[in-house]
């Protein structure tokens, strides 16, 4: 069963995209759906039992989410924060999406148990 999530750029990293708008409240009302970046992920959920579908998942998961906070990714202190922040949240709403236990572990714990439950 081929599946698919979308990675959006969170709220506050679209404030900080539009700073140079008047106010915060400006920025935020400018970016709207069609403003806001994302990238869809397919994946088939029965792989997910697997070690290596969870770890590919993952993978892929955090590229897309680096991809879509692209425009914070600075080497300035601040707004290198803001990115890694940016990157961190987009990858916990997508495996909150995704729903399942063994990718939330990994992601949780770094870790895989020896036996990966299927679903």
């Amino acid at each position: 069963m081929k599946t698919s999530i979308k990675l959006l750029l969170p709220a506050v990293a679209a404030t900080i995209t539009f700073a140079g708008l008047a106010t915060p409240a400006a920025a935020t009302a400018r970016a709207n759906a069609a403003d806001v970046p994302s990238i869809i992920v397919q994946y088939d959920a029965a792989t997910l039992g697997t070690r290596a579908g969870v770890k590919s998942l993952r993978s892929r998961l955090v590229m897309a989410a680096q991809s879509v906070c692209r425009q914070l990714d600075s080497r300035v202190l601040g707004l290198r924060e803001e990115y890694d922040h940016c990157v961190r949240d987009a990858v916990r709403r997508s495996v909150a999406d995704v729903g399942n236990a063994n990718l939330s572990n990994y992601i949780r714990y770094g870790t895989l148990a020896r036996v990966v439950a299927a679903y």
